[in-house]
């Protein structure tokens, strides 16, 4: 199902997918990674809820925004969880049933479509690289922490800066932050609720759309442009 919470016109030209809970369902891996790095750095989180959490953002800006770690503490604490992630993790994940043909469906009709996701950008370009959909999107934006993009605002602005103009844009993704990056850059938004954010969190973000499933996508983006 597809509800529309505003009034947007949804024939988009250039449509931006997060990836972990959007495109890769990565949650496992994620929380291995976690939870290793948990072991790591002698802290124990056995609140479910807490772990799942961190399944999006950024893992360092969300030690220190939530688990008051110092810059140098995170950096230390992500080391950890990139040790693990790197060389198992990464590998713990699968995509969404139905999304590389929905989305290769939506860029026949000659739209663009683009990755933006907090996801380091050698990961991200790995991992679609490992399902074959690198040739799908026109680019792929990915977090940089040696030039200290490590929030979605910045990495979309980013993003604009090196594209140019992208008239009719979509951001599409399940948690609150992707709503929020992409009306800060001026663009619509749809929550997705087959991923990690819900309903409430969406809508509380402001987000213009809600689909249920990954068809529900393709019957929202997947006609032509008029």
């Amino acid at each position: 199902m597809i509800q529309n919470l505003t009034d947007r016109n949804t024939d988009y030209k250039n449509i931006f997918f997060d990836l972990d809970g959007t495109v890769v369902d990565s949650g496992q891996g994620c929380i291995n990674g976690l939870k290793y790095m948990f072991q790591k750095i002698g802290l124990t989180e056995n609140d479910e809820a807490k772990i799942k959490a961190f399944l999006g953002p950024s893992v360092k800006v969300h030690l220190m925004e939530n688990y008051s770690f110092e810059d140098n503490q995170a950096d230390q604490a992500y080391d950890f969880y990139k040790e693990y992630y790197l060389s198992q993790g990464i590998y713990e994940n699968c995509l969404y049933d139905g999304i590389k043909q929905t989305i290769e469906a939506i860029k026949n009709t000659g739209k663009k479509v683009y990755i933006a996701t907090l996801k380091p950008q050698v990961q991200a370009e790995s991992i679609l690289e490992r399902y074959g959909m690198t040739s799908l999107f026109s680019g792929i934006f990915g977090a940089r922490h040696d030039l200290g993009i490590y929030d979605k605002n910045t990495l979309l602005t980013r993003a604009i800066s090196k594209i140019g103009d992208v008239p009719d844009a979509v951001m599409v993704g399940d948690r609150y932050y992707d709503i929020i990056s992409g009306k800060h850059v001026g663009f619509d938004t749809a929550g997705v609720l087959y991923g990690y954010g819900s309903r409430r969190e969406l809508i509380e973000a402001g987000c213009d759309h809600l689909v249920d499933s990954v068809s529900d996508l393709y019957d929202m983006l997947g006609r032509k442009s008029t």
